[in-house]
């Protein structure tokens, strides 16, 4: 399955990618779900991320390996993968994309690829996971700004 989320920002690309650190991703915590950070290396190739998740009394290990990034005058993307994750997930891709914009800002896009396995759990978690992405352009926009001509 995919989910896709773009988020414009006020913020010039560097500044957003000196932000994406341990901070912004506490920050970034869906509602209910309790999250334990272990580990956070940083956004670059080889660094993890090693997290407990989940509701209260139930928490998993999910640990995501940085499998690449690039820096380019235009853009700066990195790519997390899970390497351990909470049932029901098998696999997890989450293309992290930003921008520069050329009416100024950046934007921010989340592109997501995960697979539980099974067509069933995958529709299932479909719902949750877009509820708890979708609540991070609130997030992106207190922290890096909202753009004066985002409507």
């Amino acid at each position: 399955m995919n989910l896709n989320f773009r988020t414009k920002v006020a913020a010039p690309l560097e500044q957003v990618k000196q932000g994406f650190d341990r901070s912004l991703f506490l920050r970034l915590k869906p509602p209910l779900v309790q999250l334990v950070l272990e580990r956070f290396d940083g956004c670059e190739t080889g660094h993890e991320i090693h997290l407990r998740v989940g509701l209260p009394g139930a928490l998993q290990t999910w640990v995501s390996k940085i499998t690449s990034h690039k820096l380019e005058r235009d853009y700066w993307s990195f790519v997390d993968e899970g390497s351990s994750l909470p049932f029901p997930l098998k696999n997890w891709r989450h293309h992290h994309i930003v921008k520069i914009l050329p009416s100024g800002g950046s934007v921010i896009l989340d592109e997501i690829t995960y697979s539980c396995g099974s067509r069933i759990l995958d529709l299932l978690l479909l719902g949750p996971l877009w509820f708890s992405f979708a609540g991070r352009a609130s997030v992106y926009q207190r922290v890096f700004g909202r753009p004066k001509n985002s409507a």
